[in-house]
């Protein structure tokens, strides 16, 4: 038997609030479209890829991007 919206609705209140807020998170983001066109988006990738390759943008290092969670 699927669940109904309230039954769902009742099962995710009973969860704990740091578990509910993930839930929350990801509903929200299911219902953000992405703007750019699947085109867009691999023209962007391309253009930062031929940055990186040409050295115009020498990226982060690992230490950078995670700091003292390394």
């Amino acid at each position: 038997m699927p669940l109904t919206n309230l039954a769902m609705a009742e099962e995710a209140l009973s969860l704990p609030s740091s578990e509910r807020a993930d839930l929350a998170k990801l509903l929200v983001q299911s219902l953000e479209e992405d703007p750019r066109t699947d085109a867009a988006i691999k023209a962007d990738l391309i253009r930062r890829l031929n940055d990186l390759l040409s050295g115009k943008d020498s990226g982060l290092t690992f230490k950078q991007v995670f700091g003292s969670a390394a």
